[in-house]
């Protein structure tokens, strides 16, 4: 939720300085993180609706409903619908087969009608009455009713299909000219031409900001300026390079050995991939003739939403209001979880031991744990005052998640975890220990955890720089 106060001021800034008209989309699956959300009042809903309150007030003038926005239930949607939130979808319809949103929105930029629709993907957990249409059913006759209602349009999809699915629409439909996706699996894309068509999309979580300035001609065709894309790059590669020099030179310290190495390398190939594309530029070697300034033209910019960035106030306010109105639910909840505890000792994550039980066979591997990050990982939740947030929580605590991966645990008893368990203990890796307290040779534990148990938390949305052989050895414990 943080780069959300950032993108905010990034749009504010160029409505208030730029001339240009604008549009400003979203392909959706911006308000829930997983597929079905729980009814009540849940901090899952507080944040949808701050969300939501924030892209009304900036404007947005189409949002596309992905099946994530899906996992509080149609009404949810349609409640904010009544907000003047402009969620679209061509294919999302109710059991008589009509449509449940606008199927797409129009607006004249530059003189020319800009049409936005939208595809949903397919929910794993599609509630009663609630029809999702395949894209190549629905595709035919929208973008017939659309040509025969506007005149030459250029169209825009936004999706939360595959980028696969993507390509394979471009390959289809060369009449839609803009493809704007929203793979989670996927970062920022580079725009690519496919058929006619051009495919690209903004990372999710908030960390960038997508600008696409389109110049549009009288021929729906794209060209390129290849000369401003290849500035674009060379001036990327220039602050790299700023990057990687200054911390090679911190690297050189002696204090900083291995210190700096996963992020150098990070840079080493994100230089080698921009010099690759430099060189392909170079060689296309094309430039805007007469031809090309009657076709569509575009630049595009991922604004990186780094923490040093400036932010808009009142967007800040609101979230820091959304944190305290969290904090307030689950003091109730823990409140009421402590009580019910006491009269019912017995619930999850009795088979876990804690570090201090550990700690009566294996003190030396307990005191290097002390000095890791991992032991202060719920420290740092008091800190920012979001140790009551179960977005948080499941990272900053002892899991068994060797057992029962995140996703499919509880979150609410988060809140009531013991003491012992408030940090990323031995158990997270190794898995529950109790029984191997009681009967060691019976009950073995696992010596050296997986690559994909450390991805459970350290994925690339809340660690960027995680390289699992770099980063292993320095929580991997002593020899007995």
């Amino acid at each position: 939720m943080g780069g959300l106060s950032r993108k905010t001021f990034q749009i504010n800034t160029l409505s208030d300085h730029g001339k240009k008209e604008k549009l400003l989309l979203d392909s959706g699956n911006l308000l829930f993180k997983r597929h079905n959300i729980e009814a009540g009042v849940n901090q899952e809903r507080l944040t949808a609706d701050s969300i939501i309150e924030i892209y009304q007030e900036l404007g947005y003038t189409a949002v596309g409903v992905g099946p994530l926005d899906l996992a509080a239930g149609v009404d949810f949607l349609r409640h904010n619908r009544d907000k003047n939130v402009p969620w679209i979808s061509a294919n999302l319809l109710d059991g008589e087969e009509k449509p449940l949103f606008k199927r797409w929105i129009s607006k004249k930029i530059q003189g020319v009608d800009v049409v936005i629709t939208a595809i949903t993907a397919n929910s794993p957990q599609t509630e009663p009455g609630l029809i999702i249409k395949p894209w190549n059913t629905i595709l035919p006759e929208l973008l017939k009713d659309i040509n025969n209602t506007t005149n030459n349009p250029f169209i825009i999809l936004l999706s939360t299909l595959t980028d696969a699915e993507n390509q394979q629409i471009a390959e289809q439909f060369s009449n839609i000219h803009l493809i704007i996706g929203a793979d989670r699996r996927k970062g920022n894309i580079s725009p690519l031409q496919v058929n006619g068509t051009l495919l690209t999309q903004t990372g999710t979580q908030g960390k960038y900001q997508g600008l696409l300035d389109l110049k549009f001609g009288s021929k729906r065709q794209w060209a390129e300026d290849n000369s401003k894309q290849l500035a674009d790059l060379q001036n990327r590669l220039g602050a790299l390079n700023w990057q990687l020099k200054r911390l090679e030179k911190k690297a050189g310290i002696p204090a900083n050995a291995g210190k700096y190495e996963s992020s150098i390398t990070r840079l080493r190939n994100e230089k080698e991939e921009l010099n690759k594309e430099i060189v392909s530029r170079q060689n296309k070697g094309k430039q805007i003739n007469n031809e090309d300034a009657n076709k569509d033209q575009y630049i595009i910019q991922f604004v990186d939403l780094k923490k040093s960035m400036p932010f808009d106030l009142k967007t800040e306010n609101k979230l820091t209001q959304l944190k305290n109105e969290i904090r307030e639910l689950h003091k109730k909840k823990k409140a009421a979880l402590a009580k019910q505890a006491a009269e019912n000792p017995t619930g999850y994550g009795q088979d876990m031991l804690g570090n201090q039980g550990c700690a009566i066979c294996h003190a030396k591997q307990t005191d290097f744990w002390k000095s890791t990050n991992h032991a202060d990982a719920y420290t740092t939740l008091v800190e920012k005052e979001k140790n009551l947030d179960l977005q948080c929580l499941p990272c900053h605590m002892t899991q068994d998640i060797q057992t029962i991966p995140l996703g499919q645990q509880p979150l609410e008893h988060l809140l009531n975890f013991p003491q012992e368990l408030q940090a990323v203990g031995c158990e997270t890796c190794h898995g529950a220990g109790k029984k191997h307290s009681m009967e060691p040779e019976r009950f073995k534990m696992t010596k050296l955890p997986g690559k994909k148990i450390c991805l459970t938390c350290h994925t690339d949305d809340h660690d960027d720089n995680f390289v699992y052989n770099t980063k292993l050895p320095k929580v991997s414990c002593p020899a007995e």
